[in-house]
């Protein structure tokens, strides 16, 4: 990790970061998979810096993830413990109106 952190601050990974994160419009792919409308603030490497560096930049190495899929897709990164799914996302409900009983 310490080897990655100038990445991570560069002007190259910040305008590729703004690129995806426009490109999957600001949603968290993992959750869209999953029917959920969740907002994303990270991007995650899909094939690991560390074991991939030439894909650094890649945006088909990328895809825009939220903090709860982020620490899923890296539990060495916390307590070493995949999570639970939480419901933290936005639902979709389909409603129809109420007929008027007179």
């Amino acid at each position: 990790m310490k080897q990655t952190k100038p990445f991570y601050k560069s002007a190259a990974w910040q305008k590729c970061r703004a690129v995806v994160l426009l490109r999957d419009h600001y949603l968290c792919q993992p959750c869209l998979k999953r029917d959920r409308i969740v907002p994303a603030d990270l991007v995650h490497h899909i094939k690991h810096l560390e074991d991939e560096p030439d894909l650094a930049l890649d945006p088909n190495n990328l895809e825009s993830v939220c903090n709860s899929c982020h620490n899923k897709l890296h539990p060495e990164k916390g307590s070493g413990k995949k999570e639970e799914a939480t419901r933290s996302g936005l639902r979709v409900i389909r409603a129809t109106a109420n007929e008027e009983v007179w």
